[in-house]
Parts: structure tokens; sequence; C-alpha cells
């Protein structure tokens, strides 16, 4: 439901869709972007603006409801961080072999996957924070072979906030393992091509979930779900998706989680043709697509699993200095808190934390005033996850 208000009148949690009453004194100016921050409003609606268009139904669902608890954490961050990127290293080996075997016709063995997979359940359920900065940190630019992994832990990741237990978070863990396994039939001129594909290429491309249920059909003592998530992760909500453009409820519950995170790590990931959406600007694009693109509800699922702002996000807060998030906040998604650690000169100093919660309402109170990528500073994230 759509409501017009006073500029005023904004507040962090509100979605808003335009701004202006459409006259010559007043153009009317599209936006359709959350107010995640204070900062955000004088963002996006200029301070002379007076009428507002928001989304009364967007506040409710993206950022007041808090997730489901976890289990208790028994690592630190750096710790598992640690273990974390040994098992990433050890599935890009995995990956990468049966990948090249799929392109030489060499048959694959999916069951080696399973221990993989396994390790990973295990280090989500001792730090999923982990899982989510290994995305930030990760130095891999091979997006053929990691995707598949980072699709996997994520997966579980949003499996485990479903309530899933850890049988079924096996499967739909290898159901990310393998969901993209076609592609390895798709030439390499068309899956790395640094421009738009035409018609025909994409057609091509579009080709990848049936080899892969071909390439996966043949595995033997292999859950039908699994194969399912392999066919349908591009299947959409609304039918508009291939390869056989089927719609809601037809749609496989595995398929229907990898559709989520194959897209979140997409946009997130830096390809020959695009450099990497920053988290929070990638959330907030999937959910302008919920209900058409995705299962109801899945998106505001998923925003609350990794967070408005992911743990690792690199940000500028209001007061001019910059700092790492290093745990969100279930119940306040946009007040999580920040290891504060360059100054306003981007210059190092002493790290401290910052509960953005905690200093609201106080002379300390800051916000996040946008999200940076670290590399285009040439900042190290990883040396402030070491401890």
């Amino acid at each position: 439901m759509q409501q017009r208000i006073k500029r005023h009148e904004l507040k962090p949690g509100m979605y808003v869709v335009s701004h202006g009453l459409g006259t010559f004194d007043s153009p009317l100016c599209q936006v359709d972007k959350p107010i995640l921050t204070q900062a955000n409003i004088n963002e996006y609606v200029p301070a002379d603006v007076e009428d507002v268009l928001i989304d009364t139904g967007i506040h409710i669902s993206l950022l007041d409801q808090a997730r489901p608890v976890g289990v208790p954490i028994t690592t630190g961050l750096g710790e598992e961080l640690h273990i974390a990127k040994r098992l990433y290293a050890d599935a890009l080996v995995h990956v990468k072999s049966f990948v090249d075997d799929v392109r030489r016709g060499t048959d694959i063995d999916c069951r080696k996957a399973t221990p993989l997979v396994q390790n990973f359940i295990d280090s989500v359920f001792r730090n999923e924070a982990a899982a989510v900065t290994l995305f930030k940190l990760r130095g891999f630019d091979e997006y053929t072979y990691t995707h598949s992994i980072n699709v996997s832990i994520l997966a579980v990741l949003l499996g485990k906030h479903l309530g899933l237990d850890k049988p079924e978070l096996l499967k739909l863990g290898l159901a990310g393992m393998y969901h993209d396994v076609g592609k390895a039939k798709i030439p390499e001129s068309i899956l790395n091509k640094p421009g738009k594909l035409t018609e025909a290429e994409f057609n091509v491309m579009k080709a990848h979930p049936l080899e892969g249920f071909r390439i996966m059909k043949g595995q033997k003592g292999l859950d039908p779900e699994i194969i399912r998530a392999v066919v349908e992760h591009h299947e959409r909500h609304d039918g508009s998706g291939y390869p056989r453009g089927i719609r809601g409820e037809d749609i496989g519950r595995f398929s229907r989680i990898i559709a989520v995170v194959d897209v979140y790590d997409a946009l997130t990931s830096r390809r020959v043709y695009k450099d990497a959406m920053a988290p929070a600007k990638a959330l907030g694009m999937m959910y302008q697509w919920r209900d058409k693109d995705f299962t109801p509800h899945a998106i505001e699922n998923f925003i609350r699993c990794v967070g408005v702002f992911p743990v690792g996000s690199f940000v500028r807060l209001t007061g001019g200095e910059f700092g790492i998030v290093s745990s969100t906040n279930a119940v306040r998604p946009t007040k999580p808190e920040i290891k504060v650690v360059l100054d306003a000169k981007m210059r190092p100093q002493l790290p401290r934390l910052l509960d953005l919660e905690a200093v609201e309402n106080t002379p300390q109170a800051q916000d996040i005033a946008e999200v940076l990528n670290p590399a285009d500073f040439k900042i190290d994230m990883e040396r402030f996850f070491s401890a």
C-alpha cells in the first residue's frame, strides 16, 4: 500500500517510491529505494522536497521482524574464519576437478562433495558470521568455480535460518554445490563474454539447467530434490524463469532457496563485465523483485539471515570514521556493531567496537553513511579479523 507523507516524516525503515507531485514546481522523481539510515534521507530526497510517496508494506516486513535465534556461537570470528578459509580452499580444488571432468566428458562422483558440505554446515553452526565474512575476504577471481561454493555456503546459511535440520542442509548444500554444473557444457566464450549476450548466445546459456540435469541424473543415490534444484534454480515465482516457466509452489523448496542465494552471489561478485555490487545495494535490488522473481517472504528471510549490512561490510560512518561490520543486530538490522579502524582521513587508528544501537540518542550517536568497496581503497580487510 502506498501513502504520501511529508519529507520530515521520513524515518529509517521506510521505502521511498518517489518524491514530488508531478507538477512544474514539483517534478516527479522515481526513487524505489529503502531508507536504511538517516543519511539516506538526504541522499535520496532533496531538502526542498515536501511530498514523498512511500510503500507502507515494506517497512514492517523488511526491518521490524526479528530473525530466528540461532545456536550459540562456539568459536570466535577470527578463529572460525581461519577454519572457513581452509574449507573454502579444499572446496575450490574439488569444484575445479569436477568441472574439468565434465568438460572432458569424464564421469563425476557427487559423493565426494559430501564431507566438504558437512564441514561447511559444522562451520556455520559454530559461527555463521564467518561464512558471511568470507565472501568479503575471498581472494579468488575464478567465478566459474567460486560461485558454486558461495551458493552452497549461502544456501546452508539460509536453510539453517529457515529451520532445516542437518540432513536436509546437507542435501541443500549439495544442490548449491552442483546447481551450475551444466555450465561446464557452455562455451567459455559465452560464459566469460565481457559484453551483453546476443539472443542466440543467451538461448545457449539458458540450456545449462537441462545440461545439468543430464549430467546429474546418472548419479547413484542422489536425492531427487538435489537434481530438481539443478533444473529449477532459474525458475521464477511469477513464471518468467526457465527452462520450463513454472511458477509458485510448483517450484521445489530447494530450488526456491538456491534461486535467492544464486542471484545474491552473482550481484556481489566481480565478473569480467562488471564490478562487485555492495551487499546492501544488492539486497535492496532483490527486495524490489520480491513476489515476482522470488517466493513471498524469501527476500525478507534472507535479509534477516545475512543482515541489511552483512558482517564484513566496509562502511563509512556519519561521523567520518571508517569501519567494518563485526556483528549484525537481529532486531535492529540498521544498527549493527562496527569495528572502527580508520579515522576520517583513512588513517589507521586503534580499533574500537561501536554498537550503533547502544549509542543511539547519545552525543556519540552515529549511523552508517555508506557501504564501500575496500578494494577501491586498497584496504586489507582480513587483518582486522585476525584477532
